[in-house]
C-alpha cells in the first residue's frame, strides 16, 4: 500500500460517520478501495459497494487477488493471479478461498440467497435499484449493515436513488458508516456547491481532498518519476487556417455578447474562451437571469460551446470526420446559429474541404472549393457536361467525369505521422538491442520488454489509431 493511501484510510477510520474522499485522477482509487476491503471483517457486519463501474469492479478484484496470491504464494512467481477462475472467491492456482473478494448481488439471485448474503457479514457489489427494492420490502435487515461504500460520487444528486438509500439506512441504523469516493474532481465543481449538496444528501460531515500537490501524494509520485519526452506536433497550413478562422468567429460572438451588458466583460476574452470551463463560467453567470435573456444571447452561449468543440475536434478528429461533423452542423444549426453567419465562418468550411479533396478540370487546372450553394455547383457541372456532349458527339468521357474530377487529398493528421515515426524509432532501437540480447536470453524465455502502450483520450481514438497503425492512412480512409 502506498503511503498516501494509508493516510486516507487513517483519516476515514477516525470518523465513524464516514466521509467524502475526492482524489485526483490516476491515484489508483480501485487499489484504495481494495485496501479498505482488506480491513473489513465479517464480525463488523455486511459491507455494500454501490455505483461501481464494471472496470472498477474488475480492478478491485484484481488487486485483492494479487494481495491474496502474494500472501499465500510468496515464492511461486509462475502462478498467474489474473487468469479466469470459475469461483470468484478462490484465487487461480490456489486451494485457499479468498474471503475478501466481494460477491455480486444481482436480480437473478433468489430472495433467500440475497438475504443470506446481507446477513453474512461479507462485502458485496450491488446496484442501487436492487438495494432500494430490498430495503423497501424489508428483505435487507439494516441492523446487519456495517456500512456502505459509494463510488463515482460525482454523479450523485440530491434526488438520486443512492441519497434515498442512505436516508432510509440512517433512519434505522445510525452506526453504519457512509464512505463516498470520486476520482473526478473537475466534475465536483459544476453547478453551485455540488460537493456540499452531495455531503448533505449522504449525511456526511467530513470532506477529504487529495490533490496531486498534497505533500504525501507528491512525495510518492516523485519517488520514481517517469522519463518524459515532449514532442510538439505542428499543425498543417489548413489546420492553422481553420484555427485562426474559429478564433475570429469566437471573437465576433464575444463582441455580440458584450453588448448584452449582463455578463462580466473582463472574462469575455478569446484567451479565456480557449479554456474548458469558459462556457460553464458564462452560463453560471447567466443562470440567475437565464429566463430573462433574449433568444440571441442564449444562442450565443450555445455557439461558444460549439466553437470550442470545433477547436478541440480539429486536433482530435481526422480530416474526413471533421468535415462530416461540420456538414452536420451546417444542417442542424444553419437557421438559428449566429456563428455560421459570421464573416470568417466560410473559411472554416473551405479549409476543411481542402483537407479532404479538391476539384480539378480535365486540363489539370484546380478549381476553388468554396462554400457555395449545391445548386450552383450542379448547374455548372451540367453546363460543362452539355459542352462536352456537343464536343464529343453526345458522349462524355468517364475518366474526366464531365470535365471536372474530384481529386482526393485526404490530409493525414500530423500526430499520426509523428506516432508512426516514434514507433519506427522504437522498433529500430529494439532491433539494435535485440542483437546484443539474443545470446543472453534462455531458450523459451519470454521477453515482454517490447510492449508499447499508446494511451488515448477515448475508445474512438483508440479504434482510429489502431486502424491507422495497422494500415496506411490512405487505406484507413478508404471503406
Amino acid at each position: 500500500m502506498v503511503q498516501f493511501h494509508e493516510h486516507i484510510i487513517t483519516d476515514l477510520l477516525e470518523d465513524p460517520n464516514g466521509g467524502l474522499v475526492i482524489l485526483s485522477s490516476g491515484l489508483s482509487l480501485p487499489k484504495l478501495i481494495s485496501s479498505l476491503l482488506l480491513l473489513h471483517h465479517p464480525s463488523q457486519g455486511t459491507l455494500l459497494l454501490l455505483s461501481a463501474s464494471p472496470s472498477q469492479k474488475s480492478l478491485i478484484i484484481h488487486h485483492l487477488r494479487n494481495h491474496h496470491h502474494h500472501h499465500h504464494h510468496p515464492h511461486n512467481p509462475n502462478t498467474d493471479p489474473i487468469s479466469q477462475n470459475p469461483n470468484p472467491n478462490t484465487d487461480p492456482g490456489s486451494q485457499y478461498p479468498n474471503p475478501n473478494i466481494p460477491t455480486e448481488i444481482t436480480s437473478e439471485l433468489p430472495t433467500h440467497h440475497r438475504h443470506a448474503l446481507y446477513t453474512s457479514g461479507a462485502a458485496s457489489f450491488i446496484t442501487s435499484r436492487i438495494l432500494i427494492v430490498d430495503l423497501l420490502t424489508s428483505k435487507l435487515p439494516t441492523s446487519s449493515l456495517a456500512g456502505i461504500i459509494i463510488l463515482n460520487a460525482h454523479s450523485l444528486t440530491e434526488t438520486c436513488t443512492e441519497a434515498f438509500i442512505v436516508r432510509i439506512i440512517r433512519s434505522f441504523n445510525r452506526t453504519a458508516y457512509i464512505r463516498a469516493f470520486s476520482d473526478k474532481p473537475q466534475a465536483m465543481v459544476s453547478g453551485f456547491a455540488k460537493a456540499e449538496r452531495i455531503m448533505k444528501s449522504l449525511y456526511i460531515r467530513r470532506l477529504h481532498l487529495w490533490p496531486r500537490f498534497q505533500v504525501y501524494v507528491s512525495q510518492e509520485l516523485e519517488r520514481d518519476p517517469p522519463v518524459v519526452v515532449d514532442i510538439r506536433v505542428s499543425m498543417s497550413k489548413y489546420m492553422v487556417g481553420i484555427q485562426k478562422a474559429i478564433i475570429e468567429v469566437m471573437d465576433a460572438c464575444l463582441k455580440e455578447m458584450r453588448k448584452t451588458n449582463k455578463v462580466d466583460v473582463e472574462d469575455l476574452t478569446v484567451e479565456n474562451g480557449l479554456f474548458k470551463s469558459f462556457d460553464e463560467i458564462v452560463r453560471r453567470q447567466l443562470d440567475p437571469i437565464w429566463h430573462t435573456l433574449g433568444k440571441k444571447t442564449k444562442q450565443l452561449v450555445s455557439d461558444l460551446k460549439t466553437l470550442r468543440k470545433l477547436l478541440d475536434y480539429l486536433v482530435r478528429y481526422d480530416a474526413v470526420t471533421y468535415l462530416k461533423y461540420l456538414d452536420s452542423l451546417r444542417v442542424s444549426e444553419s437557421f438559428r446559429s449566429v456563428w455560421i453567419f459570421a464573416e470568417s465562418s466560410y473559411k472554416i468550411f473551405e479549409f476543411a474541404k481542402k483537407r479532404v479533396y479538391h476539384l480539378v478540370r480535365s486540363d489539370g487546372v484546380k478549381l476553388s472549393v468554396q462554400g457555395k450553394s449545391v445548386k450552383n455547383k450542379k448547374r455548372k457541372l451540367k453546363e460543362i457536361n452539355n459542352d462536352e456532349k456537343e464536343a464529343n458527339g453526345g458522349s462524355t468521357s468517364t475518366s474526366t467525369n464531365s470535365g471536372v474530377v474530384v481529386e482526393e487529398v485526404l490530409e493525414e493528421a500530423p500526430k499520426w505521422k509523428v506516432l508512426r515515426e516514434v514507433l519506427e524509432e522504437i522498433e529500430e532501437e529494439r532491433q539494435k538491442q535485440g542483437l546484443s540480447r539474443e545470446e543472453h536470453l534462455v531458450e523459451g524465455e519470454d521477453d515482454d520488454n517490447g510492449i508499447v502502450v499508446v494511451a488515448c483520450k477515448d475508445e474512438r481514438s483508440c479504434m482510429q489509431l489502431e486502424g491507422c497503425i495497422m494500415n496506411s492512412p490512405k487505406k484507413f480512409y478508404s471503406p
